[in-house]
């Protein structure tokens, strides 16, 4: 089961676009880097695969890597916002699940191997995804961290961008690297060790559902 692909965020000004046309040229995008790599992407395929021309793609999309960003960013983890539920431990927790859902079920997972391999030999696709879909994800936990020092969970000199690359590192890690079990407890037992390290040892009042 995979996410609903949305929209790209290349959009520039004028008429409204087809949402049909978006989600089919989005969705070729995802199968050809799957089926062949970044290197096997091209726009006139993505054309051909999604049944639209080739200058409704390049109307949306200016250059190949905008485009293989936008249709894996598209791909996006439900809850991927960790709530202020009044807890920065619990904010982490949500966030940290809702990216291993994403990893285990989302077309992106399908394509991240590709993707990461290419980013090493196209510095414009390596900005477009840090930009695209690294940053706005590091910007949530920030958020989230941000939010702990101001109630006193979080010590004040904890380093947030540490903090940031630590909640997903394990995943993406076992994911990519090591092949190693992504279980369901796997969340719980990592925000465990991260919030040893940074919890100021103030528990919040606690939380009703």
């Amino acid at each position: 089961m995979t996410d609903t692909l949305g929209v790209g965020a290349h959009r520039p000004p004028g008429r409204p676009r087809s949402a049909e046309a978006d989600r089919a040229i989005l969705r070729a995008a995802v199968d050809l880097l799957a089926d062949e790599g970044y290197g096997g992407v091209t726009m006139e395929g993505v054309a051909a695969r999604a049944g639209v021309g080739k200058a409704t793609v390049y109307r949306r999309w200016p250059c190949k890597s905008a485009l293989v960003v936008d249709a894996v960013t598209a791909c996006r983890e439900r809850g991927v916002q960790p709530p202020d539920t009044g807890s920065a431990r619990q904010d982490l927790l949500v966030f940290v699940r809702g990216f291993m859902h994403h990893l285990r079920t989302s077309d992106a997972a399908r394509v991240m191997p590709a993707l990461v391999a290419e980013l090493s030999r196209n510095p414009e696709l390596a900005t477009e995804f840090r930009e695209g879909f690294v940053q706005p994800r590091r910007a949530k936990v920030l958020e989230a961290v941000r939010r702990g020092v101001e109630r006193g969970e979080v010590r004040a000199g904890v380093d947030p961008e540490l903090l940031a690359d630590g909640v997903v590192a394990v995943l993406l890690h076992r994911f990519l690297v090591t092949g190693m079990e992504i279980d369901d407890g796997l969340p719980e037992r990592l925000v465990d060790v991260l919030w040893q390290g940074i919890s100021s040892g103030h528990c919040p009042p606690e939380i009703h559902s």
